[in-house]
C-alpha cells in the first residue's frame, strides 16, 4: 500500500557542546539579523532554496522537519507526536520543554572583512546553550580529499577541510551567530547541521527543494535516512567565493512540482516559539476526544504543501484541506491529485498545515488558511476567478466552512466525506445531541450561502466516521436551497476509499470551467459572530457587495439582498438524478441541481433585501452596480436596522416591518 494510503488508513481507522574541530578559532558574534538589503528580504520561500542577496548566501530550510535519524528500533506507534496520519520518518525527539530548538529555519553566510560570518536561525531557543550548529567547508570542492567524522555529532561526510561549531545563541532572536577566518579556495562546498546540546543531530541543511514524503509526512525522508546511515555527504552546496566578495544578488527560481513552502505569519501562540508535543487546545479545552481542536505549531514560520503544474500561469488554486491527524503533505503528495487537479486543470494544489493535525480550520487554523491563500497569490501568477475550496473529512468540514463563510472568494468546491460539524445531524432534524468533535459551528446551517459556489460532494455508504445519515442530512439541505450542486453517493465505499484510490476524475470534471461570480445580482449570506476570532483578525461579515454586516443579538445573522443595477442574468436550474461508476469500479448514484439557462433582466437602480437579526450593513455601490441616481428600495427587517451605501447615502429603519421608498441621489 502506498505511504500516503498507509498514513490515511492509520489515522482514520483509529479515528550544548564546546567547539569540536576547526581550522581556526571560532569567534561568537552579536546575535542580530544578517545585514541584507530590503530587496533581499523574503518572508516566504520554497523550502530548501538558496538566495544570494548582496553577497550574503541565505539557505532557507523546511520547518518542523527536525526529527533526526530514522531508527528502525523505535516502534512505529511511538513515532507519532502530532497525529497518526502525520508520522515523521525520523525518530529522534527533544526533552519536554526543549522542542524545536534544533529546527533550522535559515542559514546565512557572509564575508565580513577577512572572516566568514555564519548565522543560524532556529525555530525556538529557550536557553543559550541548548543547540549546537555546525558548519563544514570543503575548500577545494573535491570530495575525494579531506572529510571524515564531525566528531561528537555522530555524522560524517566527504571532502571537508574546515569544521566549526557554534554552541551559544540568543534566545531573544533564536539566532546562533559566529565567525571564522575566511577559508582558502575559490570554490567551496558547504554543509551544515543543527543538533541538540548532547550532539543528537536533528536537522541537515542544503537538502534541496525536492525532499520526499514517502516514509514520513514532514519533508525529511532523505534527511532521516542519511542520519540513520551516519553519512550526510549527499547534502551540500557549491559556492563561488567571488560571488560573496562581489555582493552578487541572485534569487532562487520558482519551479514546478511538489514542494513545501514556508511563510511568515503575524500571529503566534504561547510565546511564539516553535512547536510543542503538548498542544494548545482550542475553544472546548482538552475533552479527550481523538479529534478535539488543538494546535501544535506556535511560531511565526508556518509551512504548507503545494503542487505547481508544469503549465504557465496564471494558475487556478485548489485547496485540499487535510483530515484529522494528517498534515500539509496529505493528498497533495498523491500522483492522481497532482495530475487530475494540478496538471489537467492547471491549478496550484495547496494544503495548509492549519497549525496542527486537528485545527478544524477555525481560529488560528482558519487564519493559517487565509494567510496561505494570500501567500500563494503573492508568490505565483494566480487567476483569482479560479480559486476552489476543497478538503477531506475534517478538511471537508473546513472546505464547507471556507466556501460558506467566504463565498465571494471561490469559484466552486470539491468535498470528500466532509464532516458537517455535528455527527448527530439527521435529515430534517437538528442537534439531536452533542457530538464530541473540534468543530466550531455546524456548517449544515449555512448551505444557503453557496448560491454562487457550485459544489461536488462525495460520500460513502459504509463510512464509519461521517455516517451515511449525516451525509444524507447535508444532501437534503442542498436540495432545500437554491444552490447548484451534485451529491455523489457511493454505497460500497467507506471513509478511506477516495484517498486510497487516488482517483478524482469526476469531481475534477465537475469543477472544470467554473469561474467566480464577481457581481451577482442576488447575495444570500448567513453568519454568526460566535464563529469569528477577532484576536486573529477574523470576522465573517461580508459576501460580495454586502459588507460590514453586524448583528443586533447573538445567533445567526441573515441577509438576502438583490440589486437590479448590474442587470445580471438569473440562472434557471434543472434538477435530476444520475448514476455511474468511479473511482475504480465503485458504483455511485447522484442527484443534482445545475444551471441550464438564464433569465436576462434589464439593469434597474433597485435594491431589495430581507434581513434577520441585522443591526447594520454596508452596500458597495460599485460592486452592486448602483448609480448615484435615486434608488428604489424594498426592505423587510425583523428589527431596527441601518443600511449604509458606500457613496455616503443611508437608510435607517427604527423597527421591524416592510419598508419601500426611493433613496435620493448621492
Amino acid at each position: 500500500m502506498p505511504r500516503a494510503h498507509r498514513r490515511l488508513a492509520a489515522l482514520l481507522a483509529a479515528v550544548a557542546a564546546a567547539p569540536l574541530l576547526s581550522s581556526a578559532p571560532v569567534t561568537p558574534a552579536a546575535a542580530t539579523a544578517p545585514d541584507a538589503s530590503p530587496r533581499c528580504d523574503r518572508r516566504s520561500w520554497v523550502a530548501g532554496s538558496v538566495d544570494l542577496c548582496d553577497g550574503a548566501l541565505i539557505y532557507r530550510d523546511y520547518v518542523y522537519d527536525d526529527y533526526g535519524a530514522d531508527d528502525p528500533l523505535v516502534p512505529s506507534q511511538s513515532r507519532s507526536t502530532t497525529g497518526s496520519l502525520a508520522r515523521p520518518a525520523g525518530d529522534a525527539r527533544y526533552p519536554t520543554g526543549a522542542e524545536n530548538t534544533a529546527d533550522l529555519v535559515d542559514l546565512t553566510l557572509k564575508v565580513v572583512g577577512d572572516r566568514l560570518q555564519a548565522t543560524f536561525e532556529v525555530g525556538a531557543l529557550y536557553e543559550p546553550d541548548s543547540t549546537v550548529a555546525a558548519l563544514a567547508i570543503d575548500t577545494d570542492d573535491d570530495r575525494t580529499t579531506g572529510g571524515g567524522a564531525w566528531k561528537r555529532l555522530g555524522v560524517s561526510s566527504d571532502g571537508w577541510d574546515v569544521l566549526a561549531t557554534f554552541d551559544r545563541g540568543d534566545p531573544r532572536t533564536n539566532l546562533i551567530t559566529g565567525s571564522i577566518p575566511l577559508p582558502a579556495g575559490r570554490r567551496w562546498r558547504v554543509q551544515a547541521v543543527t543538533a541538540q546540546a548532547d550532539g543528537t543531530v536533528m536537522n541537515v541543511a542544503f537538502r534541496g527543494t525536492r525532499e520526499r514524503t514517502v516514509v514520513g509526512s514532514w519533508f525529511e525522508d532523505k534527511q532521516a535516512a542519511a542520519l540513520a546511515d551516519g553519512d550526510i555527504s549527499a547534502f551540500g552546496l557549491r559556492v563561488r567565493v567571488a560571488d560573496l566578495r562581489a555582493g552578487v544578488t541572485r534569487r532562487a527560481r520558482l519551479t514546478s512540482g511538489y514542494h513545501s513552502r514556508v511563510y511568515t505569519s503575524r500571529y503566534t501562540l504561547r510565546d511564539g516559539e516553535g512547536m510543542s508535543y503538548r498542544p494548545e487546545y482550542g475553544r472546548h479545552g482538552n475533552t479527550g476526544n481523538v479529534c478535539e481542536q488543538a494546535f501544535h505549531f506556535f511560531g511565526k514560520y508556518q509551512p504548507y504543501g503545494i503542487y505547481v503544474p508544469d503549465q504557465r500561469g496564471p494558475h487556478g488554486v485548489q485547496l485540499a484541506l487535510h483530515g484529522c491527524n494528517a498534515n500539509h503533505s496529505s493528498l497533495v503528495d498523491q500522483p492522481g491529485m497532482q495530475q487530475q487537479f494540478g496538471e489537467d486543470l492547471n491549478r496550484l494544489v495547496v494544503v495548509p498545515l492549519g497549525r496542527g493535525p486537528i485545527g478544524f480550520y477555525s481560529d488560528i487554523s482558519e487564519r493559517d488558511v487565509l494567510d496561505v491563500l494570500a501567500d500563494v497569490r503573492r508568490s505565483y501568477r494566480v487567476d483569482g476567478d479560479k480559486v476552489f475550496s476543497g478538503g477531506y473529512s475534517m478538511g471537508g468540514y473546513g472546505a464547507y466552512r471556507f466556501a460558506m463563510l467566504y463565498p465571494h472568494r471561490f469559484a466552486g468546491m470539491a468535498n470528500w466525506v466532509g464532516f458537517t460539524g455535528d455527527c448527530t445531524n439527521l435529515p430534517k432534524v437538528r442537534r439531536v445531541g452533542d457530538c464530541a468533535s473540534g468543530a466550531i459551528g455546524n456548517v449544515i446551517d449555512f448551505v444557503g450561502n453557496l448560491r454562487h459556489v457550485p459544489s461536488a460532494l462525495l460520500y460513502a455508504g459504509g463510512d464509519e466516521l461521517v455516517h451515511a445519515s449525516s451525509a444524507q442530512a447535508m444532501a437534503q439541505e442542498f436540495r432545500d436551497h437554491e444552490v447548484p450542486y451534485e451529491f455523489f453517493f457511493h454505497p460500497a465505499a467507506e471513509h478511506l476509499t477516495f484517498a486510497l484510490l487516488d482517483d478524482w476524475k469526476k469531481e475534477a470534471a465537475y469543477t472544470d470551467g467554473l469561474e467566480r461570480v464577481r457581481r451577482p445580482r442576488r447575495v444570500t449570506y448567513r453568519t454568526d459572530p460566535s464563529l469569528a476570532a477577532p484576536q486573529f483578525g477574523i470576522r465573517h461579515d461580508r459576501a460580495s457587495w454586502v459588507r460590514a454586516i453586524r448583528g443586533r443579538d447573538e445567533g445567526y445573522v441573515d441577509v438576502d439582498a438583490v440589486s437590479g443595477g448590474c442587470g445580471n442574468a438569473t440562472p434557471t436550474y434543472t434538477t435530476g438524478v444520475d448514476a455511474g461508476v468511479g473511482p475504480a469500479a465503485l458504483p455511485w448514484v447522484s442527484d443534482y441541481r445545475t444551471a441550464t439557462g438564464a433569465q436576462v433582466r434589464s439593469p434597474a437602480n433597485t435594491l431589495r433585501a430581507t434581513l434577520g437579526n441585522v443591526d447594520s450593513l454596508r452596500i458597495d455601490v460599485a460592486q452592486a452596480c448602483l448609480s448615484p441616481q435615486p434608488v428604489r428600495y424594498r426592505i423587510v427587517t425583523d428589527g431596527p436596522t441601518t443600511i449604509r451605501l458606500s457613496d455616503g447615502r443611508r437608510l435607517h429603519f427604527p423597527k421591524a416591518g416592510t419598508f419601500t421608498g426611493v433613496l435620493r441621489r448621492a
